[in-house]
């Protein structure tokens, strides 16, 4: 068992889950960035706390799952870019049907 600490402590395990990591850069001009921070409540802009809590309010409004850390941002010519490594997650009968053809594909010798 894991130990006292955790005595009483129930856990629950299912299928796992799968999640697919791809970058995601979000460009928008710098006056739109300093008034979406504004609006956020956030103080200095050019952090990478500020810039974090601007990407999570986009994905919370693109609502499609997706799922952040930590965010660098980056100014030029009057725009600024937000860049991090999105997680979202896969459904998990998509993931087995791409994992069959895979292995099928495999099996012919055709997969990398």
């Amino acid at each position: 068992m894991a130990g006292d600490r955790w005595k009483g402590v129930t856990t629950d395990r299912g299928k796992p889950r799968i999640y697919i990591q791809q970058y995601l850069d979000l460009k928008l001009p710098e006056e739109r960035y300093k008034r979406i921070c504004q609006e956020l409540g956030l103080e200095k802009p050019f952090t990478e706390e500020a810039a974090t809590a601007v990407m999570e309010a986009f994905l919370e409004d693109l609502a499609d799952g997706s799922q952040c850390d930590t965010v660098h941002l980056h100014r030029s010519g009057g725009d600024v870019v937000l860049m991090t490594v999105v997680s979202y997650p896969y459904s998990q009968a998509t993931y087995d049907r791409m994992m069959a053809a895979y292995l099928a594909k495999k099996s012919l010798g055709q997969a990398e």
